[in-house]
């Protein structure tokens, strides 16, 4: 960094001491929004010419810290070790243009948030375009006029601070989501092993009452072999009773432990969307034979994705599942599969039935894990729970459901073509 000296005593180092007002003094903007930083905001002045850093510092040092840069390199170098909260940056440099500092900020995912404010002597509607296409976001001309120069540093500033401000409370709503869903998914785990270790527990008392009575009995030496027969039986029963409570239990927890996107084992691959479907409508053959119910598909040219194909597989196959067994009340029956491409980097798969349908009143209930719209049906599977996290959170996509009753059910989902890299963890 370059020390400038401007016969003020004070060096690049002293300019960003936050001289003027006290750090956290509140500002006002242009669009009459009140800025409260934790400490003064950090401006980076950008200018191969000594003259024009000092006029923007005396301009700006009462309300901010400035540092200083007299060329792109420097200022690259500068947000390499600490980020501005804004950058005045003139166009005309030798050896790196503004242009060419700000196309390179914008590239670099740690910078290219930092809003930029042209500086130059260039001030037709042409060179304000030209700067915009770089990606900034105002322009100030030269010579400096006091009042423009505060006024859009100002509303800059603001601006960057409500966007802060907004994306905060986004996090702590998604927070605030997540453990909401997480309190669900245990109260609906709660309720269901509540079923089959109650129902085991009372079969393992009514084997230990029947075996008491048993001992009672044998010790009279008196035992008749029908009462023998009798005990056998009940114990057996209890024992069965018992362990096939158990074994419903395990499936209910093998089954939440798949529904969690970090325990689904998958890699990301690139793969031909029509051969999954395909593959999936497949194994769903005996199903879909079994209850007459024919799998239609429309898509137009096959889709190459790189996502992880696991995951998806079993979206598909849930949903599929879904139709095939809670839709249609008798035998018979259609789900239509629909893909579509959604821009150059997204598409759309929609899973449709013309079934029963979803009432109203259970509609905002069909991601709680474990629910069925039908009472014994499919109860030690997550369901749709399942699918959502897959979605959301390995896939990177949306999911939306609409249904009529008596007209049917839509399943769409809204994915890449690219999955995260890394996945997003279910909370």
């Amino acid at each position: 960094m370059t020390s400038l000296d401007y016969g003020m005593g004070r060096d690049v180092k002293s300019a960003r001491t936050g001289l003027g007002k006290a750090q956290g003094a509140p500002l006002t903007s242009g669009l009459g929004l009140r800025l409260s930083w934790a400490a003064m905001p950090l401006i980076l002045v950008v200018d191969d010419q000594p003259s024009n850093i000092h006029a923007l510092y005396q301009l700006l040092v009462d309300e901010c810290e400035v540092s200083m840069a007299t060329s792109g390199a420097e200022a690259l170098a500068y947000c390499a070790q600490q980020l501005p909260d804004l950058i005045l940056l003139d166009v005309l440099m030798p050896e790196m243009s503004g242009y060419e500092v700000c196309d390179r900020l914008k590239a670099d995912p740690r910078t290219r948030s930092i809003p930029v404010i042209f500086v130059t002597v260039q001030g037709g509607a042409a060179d304000e375009a030209e700067g915009f296409a770089h990606g900034a976001v105002d322009y100030i001309p030269k010579p400096f006029v006091d009042v423009v120069v505060k006024a859009r540093v100002r509303t800059q500033l603001a601006l960057k601070l409500a966007s802060e401000s907004f994306a905060r409370s986004q996090i702590e709503l998604f927070q605030r989501d997540k453990l909401a869903s997480v309190g669900r998914t245990i109260s609906g785990i709660a309720q269901e092993l509540s079923s089959p270790l109650g129902n085991a527990l009372i079969s393992a008392c009514t084997l230990q009452d029947d075996l008491a009575q048993l001992r009672v009995v044998s010790q009279g030496g008196n035992i008749k072999r029908s009462d023998l027969d009798k005990h056998l039986r009940v114990s057996e029963e209890s024992v069965g009773l018992v362990l096939s409570n158990l074994q419903r239990t395990l499936s209910i927890v093998d089954s939440f432990l798949q529904s969690t996107a970090d325990n689904f084992g998958d890699q990301r691959r690139s793969f031909s969307l029509l051969e999954l479907i395909h593959e999936v409508v497949a194994s769903l053959a005996p199903a879909l034979e079994t209850h007459q119910v024919r799998c239609e598909l429309d898509a137009g040219d096959d889709l190459h994705l790189l996502s992880f194909r696991g995951a998806l597989a079993k979206v598909l196959t849930t949903l599929i599942q879904n139709a095939i067994k809670h839709a249609y009340r008798e035998a018979g029956g259609e789900v239509h599969l629909r893909v579509r491409p959604l821009g150059t980097d997204q598409l759309v798969i929609t899973v449709q039935d013309h079934g029963v349908g979803i009432p109203p009143g259970m509609l905002g209930r069909v991601f709680d894990p474990f629910f069925s719209t039908r009472f014994g049906l499919n109860r030690s599977e997550p369901g749709l729970y399942i699918v959502r996290n897959l979605v959301t959170f390995a896939l990177g996509g949306q999911i939306q459901v609409e249904s009529t009753p008596g007209l049917g059910t839509t399943v769409r989902l809204t994915l890449p073509m690219i999955s995260p890299e890394v996945r997003r963890t279910a909370g």
